[in-house]
This record gives structure tokens, C-alpha cells and sequence, in this order.
């Protein structure tokens, strides 16, 4: 075959791209239109494929979105989870590479698809990142934006020399093949953790993984006690979910790097004791106009030192 036309063959399936979007009770008509714009200036082939979650909230906002061009809004009618919707997705794209976007993102300028197309095929998963507004939220969603700014918006150059530690699943590029033979864990079915098993399983097989600066702005910030209950929820994993009997999976996370010193050097009922008396004044603070990501942090291991001296006693 002449070189010239392998060459336009290859450019043909860099340019086909699934774009897809789990949602639930969240109206992404604005997202997908500016997805939409900028893959028609950019002119590719593409699709958008939106599956929602068994929404009770924007359903018929959100069913405009098929008439669209080239995209889809498909119902599910029972709740299946963020990682079995996420499976499903892939199964449903019809183009070798997917792009994987939360529904709570907003597009910051006219070239995010682009950056996208300058890269593929470059690595097997590449990971744009994310961001948040600069206007500071009201009061009750501080820790949820201080948290994101300070834990989660970070350079793509330093991402990159720890690549499977700080694996992002807000939205990233896989090819589809990759994505089918390691799909998200469909156990963790509730807030967290998710992309450490992702990233885990990346790592495990050899897939390489490149982050670039190009982020979306997350939007959807959770108030500060929701956060705090999923945040508790995440550390629950630890004990709960079998995946994490594996240290590898596990020492991957902070928190639970912690907790095994704190047991290691017998710490865990000081923590536990600093939990019990302060839990009321830490709470105040997270849920407050000035949250500390130290207390934060205390807190989190305050409450699963306890939680597992309970569970142990059981």
C-alpha cells in the first residue's frame, strides 16, 4: 500500500472520536454544546453519547440534547452506579478512541478538543485534568472547593512523574480497545476511589498514561457536610472493600498509608481519643467559611481508627 495512504488511513481513525458522559440529575445541555461546536470546527468525526443514571432531576432538558448532531441521550431506568455506566458507555462508542467526561464540567476555552487531537496516540490513556472557578463559592461549599484547588489542581509536569498514583477519571483519553479490557471496578458502586483501582490496574498492565494541561472546570461542588459523608464513605472502603486486602492497591492512598503507621506505632487510640473529644469543634470548622485540609485530614483518620476498632471488636 502506498505510504501516502496508510498515512491518511491512520489520520482517519486518530480523527474518530466517542465522546462520552454519564450523567445523573445534572443538565449538561451547555457541556455538550460546546463539545459539539468544537468538534465541528475541528472537523472530525465524532459522537456524543450521554447515558443517564436513572435521573429524577433534568431529564427533559437534557433529552434535547439528541437533537443535536451526532448525539445521543440514552435512559437508563434503574440506578447502575458511575463505574457500570461508565463500562456501558464504552460498549455502546463506536469510534477507537473514547473521550470520558463528568457531566458537571464546563469547557474553559475553544480549544480543549483540540489539545485532545494534538496528542492521541501518543499514549493508551491521556488525561487532561481539571479545575475550578476562581470566584470562591458561598460558605457551605468552601471545603468541597479548597479541597479541589489545593488536593486535585495540579500540573500536569508533576502528575506525570508519579502517572498511575494520580490517575483522574473527571475526564480522560483511552483508546477503546484499552478501556474495554480494563474496565472501571464495577464493586466500588458509592463515592471514591475508583480512579486509584483504574489507575492500579493501568499500572499492573504496562498501559501508559500521559497527563497534559487541559483541564475542565469542575462545577458541580458538593455542599461541605456531603462532601465530608462521602469523604467518610471513601475511607470506608479500606475495611469494607475487599480490593484493598491488596497493600499495593491500598499504599496507594494517603490516608491509608497513614493508618497503617498509626498502627504500626500504636497510635491508633491517642487518634481515637483526639476524634471522640474534638469531633464536634472539627466539624464546626470543616463545615464553616474557613475549613482547614489538616483538620480535614485528622478527621478522616480519627474516624477510620475508630471505625476499625469497632469492626475488629465485631
Amino acid at each position: 500500500m502506498h505510504i501516502f495512504s496508510i498515512f491518511v488511513q491512520k489520520n482517519q481513525v486518530i480523527h474518530m472520536l466517542s465522546i462520552l458522559i454519564p450523567e445523573r440529575d445534572y443538565d449538561c445541555r451547555k457541556l455538550v454544546n460546546d463539545l459539539v461546536y468544537q468538534c465541528s470546527e475541528a472537523a472530525i468525526t465524532y459522537e456524543v453519547i450521554v447515558l443517564d443514571d436513572f435521573s429524577s432531576l433534568y431529564l427533559d432538558e437534557n433529552r434535547q440534547i439528541s437533537q443535536l448532531p451526532g448525539c445521543t441521550f440514552v435512559e437508563l431506568h434503574q440506578n447502575y452506579g458511575a463505574a457500570r455506566t461508565r463500562n456501558n458507555l464504552a460498549g455502546m462508542a463506536k469510534y477507537p478512541f473514547l473521550l470520558m467526561i463528568d457531566c458537571d464540567a464546563a469547557v474553559p476555552d475553544a480549544y480543549f478538543i483540540q489539545r485532545y487531537l494534538d496528542h492521541i496516540g501518543t499514549a493508551d490513556v491521556i488525561v487532561g485534568g481539571l479545575s475550578y472557578s476562581n470566584t470562591v463559592p458561598e460558605n457551605d461549599k468552601m471545603l468541597r472547593w479548597k479541597y479541589g484547588i489545593q488536593r486535585e489542581c495540579i500540573d500536569a509536569r508533576i502528575r506525570n512523574r508519579h502517572p498511575y498514583q494520580s490517575m483522574l477519571s473527571f475526564q480522560f483519553l483511552i483508546r477503546k480497545d484499552v478501556m474495554l479490557k480494563h474496565p472501571f471496578e464495577e464493586t466500588v458502586k458509592d463515592y471514591g476511589h475508583e480512579d486509584t483501582i483504574l489507575g492500579y490496574a493501568f499500572r499492573k498492565h504496562k498501559i501508559s498514561i500521559l497527563y497534559i494541561d487541559n483541564p475542565l472546570i469542575h462545577l458541580g461542588l458538593d455542599s461541605s457536610p456531603v462532601f465530608l459523608q462521602k469523604s467518610l464513605m471513601a475511607a470506608r472502603k479500606y475495611l469494607n472493600n475487599p480490593i484493598f486486602k491488596n497493600q499495593e492497591i491500598a499504599d496507594s492512598v494517603k490516608l491509608f498509608r497513614v493508618l497503617r503507621k498509626a498502627e504500626k506505632y500504636k497510635l491508633q487510640q491517642l487518634i481515637i481519643w483526639i476524634f471522640i473529644s474534638f469531633r464536634t469543634t472539627m466539624q464546626k470548622n470543616l463545615c464553616g467559611n474557613k475549613p482547614s485540609l489538616f483538620i480535614f485530614d485528622c478527621y478522616r483518620l480519627g474516624y477510620l481508627c475508630l471505625l476499625h476498632k469497632i469492626e475488629s471488636r465485631a
